[in-house]
């Protein structure tokens, strides 16, 4: 055991005591472990929580020049980048630190971030020439939570680790974080099977009727799932026909009112008999819900404003319904929330018989502000009410047809999740676009395009079937928008330039990029296409998407452009992709060292092209790769 040390803060009659003691994993790990308690007389509020702060590494930046960063949901800033010099990069739960050449590497990350918001701060201090400290700071935001006199509050444990590879080191952080936290394997990533289907939302964009799912359903067993192409028949791995937000309202355009579950006109005949009908197609039937949130137009905020979190507003001085917009967040605190809850998916899954769902902005069950039980964190509060729902999904065990209930959490904190969803989106939205200019401070890479999606995507690999499966968000293909595509954008208060339809559509090579990049992550794959309306160009592309490798991939310790990441298999046949998100194109050299296996000769997974490696050089040269574009080479 290493020493241990303590802090110490008084105030008002509160004395808060942070305590910290290390210990040795193995080679590679240690493990920091600590507990905040209260010896004074009143109860404190905490705020946030420095761990094992002050340290400071000389002359880092020479060995660590690299450094991953990721938010703490599926939008924000992730990927690995040069680290700037005399600035803090912020990252939520992890942080890992590389070399250029990917050869020396360190992860820090907290063990169990299920109970608060964690996050690691990495400020590089310039000393002159290759001699600039790393000074790392690892906080637990506790978000004014209560603790009461006399009492003891254990905190996740800080993990930190070293080695060669950051990716490595990366997977071996998830594997610590799943056991702790029990995320279980998923039953279908053991079997090699991805989770895959349909879902109606960036076709329809919420205009979508009973007949319309039906009948894309109906296309989508013809044109993509014949028997010669694998649909199983009814089991745990037939794919779903998921549909997606809209489903509740009376008519196209009325305003929207989230938190009242219940079909609008659109659906004359009910859930249960659509479930029956899409089941009857040989499929699963999946539904989206955005059950953490209310709607300021919906029943549920008029019938029930207790239930509401409330947060303080500085203009008036009043406590107002915490939100944004005119959607609020439901204190998942209070008991007749949660068996608001529990009332709630039991009609969805055991009256109506989804298979799965899809439950969205779940953020706003972990926003800030006042609740019932005032000593819980904004992520507890969420896992809360996550957990109600697990267990109405887990209430009878395994259908014996159809298997176990599947959840898919979307807008999501990404750590209080882990351990009660089978999957995660773990980026932005998709849409027809390369590259849309959406709230640009927030979103630097956009939103609802292919770019923004790329590089969670890509930069989480390490977390698919340890945390999770992964959802990179659904696969779209065509050259062009749809009328409600159009509609939806232009009315969106996010977009402020003018929205023509010629901006929208995937030239070959993106809509190219993307299909690949579904394909090799090997997470969920959800088509959100009319099939029997696609270009058969573009049909085909996606069929192949459907045909998985069923392979463990991994990311390559290759850090020399932020703009490009390179994916390996770890397992089974060697392959590896190159994916290209800058608007140029690159010529690139990959290290032999950091490949797996290097094969004489490769084919590409779609253009079936040949790479013949000749000689022994230290690296491969590449094909030159366009802008917008990606490769996948499998050695034949």
């Amino acid at each position: 055991m290493l020493a241990g040390a303590q802090n110490r803060a008084e105030s008002d009659g509160a004395a808060v005591v942070v305590h910290h003691e290390w210990e040795r994993v193995d080679d590679n790990w240690m493990r920091c472990r600590a507990h905040v308690t209260n010896t004074g007389y009143a109860d404190v509020a905490l705020g946030d929580i420095s761990l094992v702060s002050g340290g400071r590494l000389a002359g880092a930046f020479a060995r660590w020049s690299r450094v991953f960063a990721q938010s703490n949901t599926m939008t924000g800033v992730v990927g690995i980048a040069p680290h700037p010099v005399n600035d803090t990069v912020v990252s939520d739960a992890c942080m890992g630190w590389s070399d250029a050449r990917g050869t020396t590497a360190m992860v820090a990350g907290f063990e169990t971030p299920g109970d608060a918001s964690y996050t690691i701060r990495s400020t590089m201090d310039e000393r002159g020439g290759a001699g600039n400290d790393l000074v790392p700071e690892f906080v637990c935001k506790r978000d004014g939570a209560v603790l009461r006199a006399g009492e003891r509050l254990e905190i996740s444990p800080l993990l930190l680790g070293v080695g060669e590879s950051l990716s490595s080191l990366l997977e071996d952080y998830a594997r610590f974080v799943a056991h702790a936290m029990g995320a279980g394997t998923v039953t279908t990533r053991e079997a090699g099977m991805m989770v895959r289907g349909w879902c109606s939302w960036y076709y329809f964009y919420g205009t979508e009727s009973e007949s319309d799912v039906l009948q894309n359903a109906r296309a989508l067993r013809s044109e993509l799932f014949q028997k010669n192409s694998g649909l199983p028949e009814p089991s745990a791995l037939a794919p779903v026909i998921q549909i997606d937000d809209g489903w509740t309202l009376p008519f196209n355009g009325h305003p929207r009112v989230w938190g009242d579950w219940l079909p609008g006109r659109k659906f004359p005949r009910g859930m249960a008999a659509l479930v029956r009908d899409i089941h009857a197609l040989g499929f699963r039937a999946g539904l989206w819900l955005a059950p953490f949130s209310v709607d300021k137009a919906s029943r549920l905020a008029a019938e029930h404003p207790d239930w509401i979190v409330r947060a303080h507003n500085p203009e008036t001085g009043l406590m107002d319904p915490a939100g944004p917009g005119h959607v609020f967040g439901l204190d998942l605190t209070h008991p007749a929330v949660l068996a608001w809850l529990r009332e709630t998916f039991t009609r969805v899954f055991w009256e109506w018989g989804f298979d799965y769902v899809k439950i969205d902005f779940l953020i706003h069950g972990a926003l800030s502000g006042r609740r019932h039980d005032p000593g819980v964190t904004p992520a507890e509060a969420f896992r809360r009410g996550l957990s109600v729902i697990r267990e109405v999904a887990d209430l009878r065990g395994e259908d014996s047809r159809w298997g176990r209930k599947f959840i898919l959490c979307c807008g999501s904190p990404l750590g209080p999740a882990i351990g009660l969803c089978d999957g995660m989106r773990v980026g932005y939205d998709v849409g027809t676009r390369w590259h849309l200019p959406m709230s640009m401070a927030d979103w630097p890479h956009g939103n609802c395009c292919i770019k923004a999606a790329a590089f969670p995507v890509l930069f989480r690999q390490w977390m698919h079937g340890r945390f999770w499966q992964n959802d990179p968000d659904c696969l779209v293909v065509r050259d062009h928008c749809t009328p409600p595509e159009l509609a939806a954008f232009a009315q969106n208060r996010f977009v402020t330039a003018p929205v023509r339809a010629e901006e929208f559509g995937l030239d070959p090579e993106e809509a190219a990029f993307w299909a690949r990049a579904v394909w090799m992550t090997g997470g969920m794959t959800f088509l959100s296409e009319a099939p029997d309306r696609l270009a058969k160009e573009r049909r085909d592309l996606a069929k192949r998407v459907f045909q998985p490798h069923g392979q463990t991939v991994r990311g390559v310790d290759w850090y020399e452009d932020p703009e490009v990441c390179v994916l390996q298999s770890v397992s089974g046949q060697p392959m590896f992709g190159v994916f290209n998100m800058s608007d140029s194109g690159k010529r690139m050299k990959l290290p032999r060292r950091l490949l797996r296996c290097v094969a004489s000769c490769y084919r590409e997974w779609l253009t079936e092209e040949l790479l013949e490696v000749a000689g022994t050089d230290d690296a491969l040269s590449l094909p030159p790769l366009p802008p917008h574009a990606a490769r996948i080479w499998m050695a034949v």
